[in-house]
């Protein structure tokens, strides 16, 4: 089909001008109601040294356990719906501490992820990394927050000092009362712990006779010695996976080892989570406003794509 030179000024007009009435749209029509299921989480973060370990994968790439962890809560954030709040925590030593209480996620995700990028090793108040004690104690927290959000925290899972198998730290919760997540982060094969000094600066990795590789509170709880032939290995660090899905049944919570996707996650938290329904005022600004810029790049592609000219 041929197109005259005057038509073809007429069909830029008829695109200009409903581009047009798009971006008027845009900015004035009104928000639409919608009802949504939708849930509260916090994302507690690990970081403690061995989180420091550049063995997750991030789009190709090796990183450290915290750049991914802390790329992966913010896609996460990103795909959870309108409605669904999230907060943001990190622990060390045996504690967790609340960076931000949750807060609906489209309105306040700019202050989400402000918070988020300042998350860093040097925050960490103290070498240990008792990665149990500090899931109860998250759970200890979630349950003063209403409503009640569901954990997912993300660690390796590495214990410093290390705990027996045998002689877990007792949880004096009930199972599954506060919904969480356990999610593992890290490569299965052994690699050297940074070091980092109280700036948060690495220097250098810990050494094999700089850190405990014995559980020597078990051994005074119990009657035996239950150290017997433990191989000093733990200035090395990979994802404890084994010991992570025995915590995550110990406290009721879900355990997923190195998730790709973002949106998998969203979908597990939900399943996790006491979802309520909600209604949302829901802004379509954003579908408005990627059909005038479509209409208007559309003016600016040559019509011989499209149609053939009569020139």
């Amino acid at each position: 089909m041929r197109v005259s030179y005057q038509k073809r000024i007429l069909l830029t007009a008829i695109v200009m001008l409903t581009a047009f009435i798009f971006v008027v749209a845009a900015l004035w029509f009104p928000l639409v109601k919608r009802d949504v299921k939708i849930m509260d989480a916090i994302f507690v973060i690990d970081i403690t040294d061995s989180m420091n370990v550049k063995d997750a994968e991030l789009d190709g790439e090796n990183v450290s356990r915290l750049a991914w962890a802390k790329e992966f809560t913010r896609r996460t954030l990103l795909e959870m719906p309108c409605g669904a709040h999230a907060g943001l925590a990190i622990f060390s030593e045996s504690r967790s501490l609340i960076l931000m209480n949750p807060v609906e996620v489209c309105g306040s995700y700019h202050d989400l992820i402000q918070m988020l990028e300042q998350v860093n090793p040097y925050m960490a108040w103290a070498r240990s990394s008792e990665v149990s004690k500090a899931v109860y104690t998250a759970i200890r927290q979630a349950k003063e927050i209403d409503p009640r959000p569901t954990i997912v925290m993300l660690t390796d899972g590495h214990e410093s000092p290390p705990i027996n198998p045998t002689l877990f730290p007792k949880f004096a919760g009930k199972p599954g009362e506060i919904h969480g997540i356990l999610v593992g982060i890290g490569g299965e094969e052994l690699l050297p712990i940074p070091k980092t000094n109280d700036k948060g600066v690495i220097e250098g990795v810990w050494g094999i006779n700089e850190v405990m590789h014995e559980d020597v509170f078990a051994s005074m709880r119990a009657d035996r010695d239950v150290n017997v032939n433990k191989p000093r290995s733990e200035h090395l660090s990979s994802q404890k996976k084994s010991h992570l899905a025995t915590l995550a049944n110990r406290v009721g919570f879900a355990f997923v080892s190195s998730p790709n996707d973002p949106v998998d996650l969203v979908d597990t938290i939900r399943d996790e989570s006491n979802t309520r329904e909600q209604t949302i005022d829901y802004d379509l600004y954003a579908w408005f406003a990627g059909a005038a810029l479509f209409l208007i790049l559309l003016v600016f592609l040559p019509y011989r794509w499209f149609v053939r000219t009569d020139d």
